[in-house]
């Protein structure tokens, strides 16, 4: 190595003028520096949780109760692999939605195996909702919650895991399991089968079993007679799913109170219904079941005693203390200066003052979103000046998931919105079928001692930027059988804005007026979703649903 000794009294020299950076001798803090950068960039953008965007920064104490309970009930239903329910109670704000990416951390907790925790936003609608937790469950899985079922079903029989087409025929296979699998149970298992040992079906079976339509001529080269859209074949779908799941499944389900917002004790009643058929026949599941605590009793009240037996004891979450927020306040802005990529300056809260954190903390009573909402005007009095505080911009809490169940939910919500401003009651009825079968929604509309009864469908489509396709027809033809039975004076289908077909338009004008069709987007489709959530119609959907309603009850 070259010496150069020169260089060296040089760099004596300039570190005594300006000694480097040490933990004993630590650079000047630049004020200035730092409040620019905010200026640019600046913190505490989310003060709402949501379960599609994970939260980084987590403070313990508030959720220690709820963490207990649900770990607890994870641990037994690892070891027996028994069904738990357990609800957790907290106002509005209290950081429920962000319990859940907790229980996500927690996956690999225990020593003896991982668990699966699966987000699910609560329908507002009681319809379809097998299909609406299945969506939920396979978006989080992937195909490997297949390829786990199949390899569970082949050593029913002695087979060997990973077992492919050159080892057993798919006949083989069947032959050794109609016996323990009859009935509906019998075509989700010979579409599992086919996934694994029938390489020419495979893609067929795939999309079955990812929820999507096929046509009749693809149902019978399947060799099976049903769809998963039924929720009996959606139900048995999922108890084998579970079962051949190597981890327990955490169903996060969130706002259990949704369809007792929107329809009241009937809809609240039929969404527990499934609760109970998913407790009664899923093992290796667990439900987690987040609700207002001012709504707790009114829900728990419509549940019957079988379901309530099955509910663990509710665990509460805690209001934030004071140096709660202090913590979070420290921990959200180390998280920042990382995302920043610089070390944080030598005062944690910085720009903040104990007096700033006082000031948020105090109109906050403790509710987590409260306190960090009232940062926000006081970090941008901080950054930009200024005496006004400007008010916060709300925030969506909502994860939009265009399933049937939802999108039925939205439209339900619309009209009754809209029914207000032309004395048009709305109210659920009953999904055809009862509890047991929630294909397609009945409204009640009634208006000055007349009464309507709509029929609402909409196709399990995953694009709505696509052709529904075959989905589309079956949900036309669901219809026509509903206002054929008389059930329903008249039909309303959601479908996507590009659907079209031969035998699809056909269905369409074999029914003529009684059927009223609302083609949209994604955008136009989550629009109404996200408007209906907050008891909102937007200018077009407000008309549209309005003169709607007026036809109906037209002389």
């Amino acid at each position: 190595m070259d010496y150069f000794p020169d260089c060296e009294l040089f760099l004596e020299g300039l570190h005594a003028v300006n000694p480097p950076s040490t933990s004993d001798n630590p650079a000047p803090f630049d004020r200035q520096m730092f409040l620019d950068i905010m200026r640019e960039d600046p913190p505490l953008k989310r003060y709402v949780s949501r379960g599609d965007t994970r939260d980084s920064v987590d403070i313990s104490g508030p959720h220690e109760e709820a963490d207990r309970a649900i770990m607890r009930a994870v641990r037994f239903t690892m070891s027996d692999k028994t069904p738990r329910f357990q609800p957790v109670l907290a106002g509005a704000g209290m950081g429920k939605t962000h319990l859940f990416w907790v229980v996500k951390d927690r996956e690999s907790y225990f020593s003896k195996g991982r668990f699966l925790a699966v987000y699910v936003p609560s329908p507002p609608a009681p319809v379809r909702v097998p299909l609406h937790i299945h969506a939920c469950i396979v978006d989080e899985a992937g195909e490997s919650i297949f390829d786990q079922a199949v390899d569970m079903l082949i050593t029913r029989f002695g087979g060997l895991k990973g077992a492919t087409a050159e080892h057993y025929d798919l006949r083989y296979a069947m032959d050794r399991l109609l016996t323990e699998y009859p009935g509906i149970s019998a075509d989700v298992v010979k579409v599992l089968l086919s996934f694994r040992l029938d390489p020419q079906n495979r893609p067929l079976a795939r999309r079955w079993l990812f929820g999507e339509a096929l046509s009749e001529e693809e149902i019978a080269k399947l060799g099976v007679r049903t769809v998963l859209e039924d929720d009996d074949v959606t139900l048995a779908t999922l108890k084998l799913l579970a079962e051949g799941s190597e981890r327990p499944i955490v169903l996060f389900i969130d706002e259990i109170e949704a369809p007792y917002n929107t329809h009241g004790e009937t809809g609240e009643r039929h969404f527990l219904e499934v609760m109970k058929r998913l407790y009664n026949e899923c093992k290796n599941v667990v439900m987690v079941a987040s609700c207002l605590a001012e709504i707790w009793d009114r829900v728990y009240g419509l549940a019957d005693a079988p379901m309530r037996s099955r509910m663990e004891v509710p665990a509460h979450l805690r209001n934030f203390t004071r140096e709660d927020f202090t913590q979070y306040v420290a921990a959200a802005l180390g998280d920042y200066w990382k995302c920043q990529n610089m070390d944080a300056p030598p005062d944690a809260v910085f720009p903040f003052t104990e007096e700033d954190i006082k000031e948020a903390f105090a109109g906050s009573h403790g509710v987590p979103r409260e306190s960090i909402k009232s940062l926000i005007p006081i970090l941008e009095r901080i950054l930009y000046g200024g005496k006004k505080e400007t008010e916060v911009a709300p925030q969506a809490d909502r994860v939009v998931k265009l399933t049937p169940s939802v999108v039925v939910g939205a439209i339900t919500e619309a009209l009754s919105l809209a029914g207000k401003a032309v004395g048009v009651g709305v109210r659920l009825h009953v999904a055809k079928g009862g509890t047991e079968k929630q294909a397609t929604a009945i409204v009640i509309l009634s208006k000055a001692g007349n009464e309507r009864r709509l029929c609402i469908d909409v196709p399990n489509v995953k694009d709505w930027n696509r052709s529904g396709g075959v989905a589309a027809f079956y949900s036309v033809r669901r219809l026509r059988d509903v206002v054929e039975a008389k059930e329903a004076d008249a039909a309303l289908i959601a479908i996507p804005i590009e659907t079209k077909g031969a035998k699809f338009e056909s269905a369409i004008a074999d029914m003529g007026p009684k059927l009223l069709t609302l083609r949209m987007g994604t955008q136009e489709a989550t629009n109404l979703v996200d408007t209906t959530g907050a008891r909102k119609l937007g200018k077009l959907h407000d008309e549209f649903f309005v003169a709607y309603l007026t036809e109906l009850f037209a002389p």
